[in-house]
């Protein structure tokens, strides 16, 4: 039986220069070794068209959407991570084209 997966984690600026280097590839040699190289080409970004910088984008949100003129605190959470998957069973069977639907009605969610 299948089962959906999700999973949230707290980013703060120190993770996002992390987190964009992993999310976008940008590693030649890979810690994860479940990471398979000739497969990065079938990767794709459902919040945007080209790779970002994530902390100049982040912080370009952020001001778009503050309304206070306090200085944001050095330790504040800016991001909330979000990991939603099934198992290899639920994807077994699904087109490529039904597996992108499932992660553009995650992200719809």
């Amino acid at each position: 039986m299948s089962m959906i997966v999700a999973r949230m984690q707290k980013m703060k600026a120190g993770n996002l220069s992390g987190i964009q280097r992993h999310n976008q590839r940008e590693f030649l040699n890979h810690s994860n070794k479940d990471i398979d190289p000739t497969r990065t080409e079938k990767n794709y970004d459902l919040a945007n068209d080209e790779p970002v910088d994530y902390k100049e984008h982040v912080g370009e949100i952020i001001d778009s959407q503050r309304e206070g003129t306090r200085a944001i605190r050095k330790d504040a959470v800016l991001v909330d991570e979000w990991i939603i998957t099934s198992n290899q069973e639920f994807f077994k069977d699904l087109s490529e084209s039904d597996t992108r639907r499932f992660f553009e009605e995650s992200v719809a969610y």
